[in-house]
């Protein structure tokens, strides 16, 4: 990939189900979430932030932005982060999402020229924490979140969106593994599994 990009990690979820703050929960000694998303796949950005207002996330030696409104959705971390990169192109993960495939990072970041968003198709349904952004977006972001919008989704509709199908996705990763997302105890025991 030649065009440079930010990885945007989204850690500001309350992880009601978890428990706890998914960001901090352990994927094998010494490291949290947040370090194993950085540390395999950094090597594919210029630059990694992560979003959240835990003051926990700043010892972990990876650039922090906190929210910039008080609502606690997704919208608002995609918002901060954009605002806070130093590209134009980033790619937006949720912390919670430890399986993604970087080839299909990769492939999502190939297929972004002329388009704000490039998401992926999943069973059927968009997956807006897995795709990619381009700054473009920020203004019709920031006027969804002061109209209280505050569904990802809900913005597409006033974005230039490129869909990239399931049968691509499932090329690259054909269990779809990308989009597992850890919510609970007993998903996060598959992680220590896997």
């Amino acid at each position: 990939m030649s065009e440079r990009a930010t990885l945007i990690i989204l850690a500001g979820g309350e992880s009601k189900r978890m428990g706890c703050p998914k960001h901090l929960l352990p994927t094998a000694p010494g490291m949290t979430l947040i370090e194993h998303l950085h540390k395999h796949l950094s090597s594919l950005f210029t630059e990694t932030l992560v979003v959240g207002n835990d003051p926990g996330l700043q010892r972990m030696g990876v650039r922090t932005v906190k929210d910039l409104y008080p609502l606690r959705c997704p919208l608002v971390g995609i918002y901060s982060g954009l605002l806070a990169a130093n590209t134009d192109l980033c790619f937006v993960l949720a912390c919670d999402m430890p399986f993604v495939k970087p080839g299909l990072i990769q492939a999502l970041l190939t297929r972004t020229s002329g388009n704000d968003v490039t998401v992926p198709v999943a069973e059927g349904y968009h997956e807006p924490l897995c795709a990619a952004y381009r700054q473009s977006a920020i203004p019709t972001i920031k006027e969804a979140l002061n109209q209280g919008t505050l569904k990802v989704t809900g913005i597409y509709e006033y974005l230039r969106v490129r869909e990239v199908s399931e049968r691509i996705v499932r090329q690259i990763d054909p269990e779809l593994s990308s989009f597992v997302n850890l919510n609970t105890p007993r998903e996060l025991a598959l992680l220590e599994r896997l």
